[in-house]
């Protein structure tokens, strides 16, 4: 598993190497963007506005404009803002997991030891560890990567650790941003709603769950080539036109 970021967790005076790897990855059908007439793929230019010229890599650099004026950086520029915070994750300290609001929760990746040829050692690293083990806590950390500055929860995962990326409060949007209809549901309605929770209540066990539309989409896709017919079914939900009807309906398939 090739590493997204290497630096070093700094866990008050103690730097302990370490990398950063992703611990998803896609499973969707990479679907290509084509032209309808002739199938050819259709390709995305970076070009100058100005000149229309077509721009490499190197011919790109990062800019902020104020009252009309272009004021270019350096990537080293930038990072010169904070040159501890782009090789290292900062450890703010130590809470319960339960603490972490669920809306923060954002994209994980997994945190091992950096290569022993480049320096990576595992004491340090083992006895952040088992410090937090033996605490039964987590880890708030802060670092900065492509000019971003994150928060994450670090937590003792298998040999290594788990770390969460965090959304600031910030990022997370107000609630009341949405539109929810209001009204006054009948009580015994709720009741019989809540016994048809307690009858679809269950064990999740995580691990069960599998993806299964991308199989699907690959079965499309060999139909298609195959040269069959592709059904497109209409859906059209359901009218419920008596809640209690329904419920009453789902009651009587559990008892059955």
């Amino acid at each position: 598993m090739r590493s997204i970021w290497s630096g070093h967790v700094v866990f008050g005076t103690i730097f302990i190497p370490v990398r950063l790897y992703a611990a998803s990855g896609n499973l969707h059908v990479p679907f290509h963007q084509v032209h309808k007439e002739d199938c050819g793929r259709v390709r995305y230019k970076k070009v100058c506005e100005k000149d229309g010229e077509e721009l490499t890599r190197e011919d790109i650099g990062k800019a902020y404009i104020i009252a009309g004026e272009c004021i270019q950086f350096t990537d080293e520029e930038i990072d010169a803002l904070k040159p501890a915070a782009t090789r290292t994750m900062e450890v703010e300290g130590f809470c319960d997991f339960d603490e972490i609001p669920v809306i923060a929760l954002n994209r994980s990746y997994y945190l091992g030891t950096e290569s022993p040829s480049r320096g990576g050692v595992g004491q340090s690293f083992q006895l952040l560890r088992e410090a937090m083990v033996k605490r039964g806590k987590v880890a708030i950390v802060k670092w900065v990567a492509r000019s971003n500055e994150y928060i994450g929860v670090l937590q003792p995962h298998h040999d290594g650790f788990l770390l969460k990326q965090l959304l600031y409060n910030e990022q997370v949007r107000s609630p009341e941003e949405m539109e929810v209809i209001g009204a006054e549901v009948n009580p015994d309605l709720v009741d019989k709603g809540a016994q048809v929770v307690d009858s679809m209540a269950f064990h999740f066990n995580w691990e069960d769950h599998t993806e299964t539309y991308t199989q699907q989409v690959k079965e499309l896709i060999e139909k298609k080539a195959l040269g069959e017919p592709i059904e497109i079914p209409e859906f059209k939900p359901p009218e419920v036109k008596s809640l209690e009807a329904e419920l009453e309906k789902m009651l009587a398939t559990i008892e059955d």
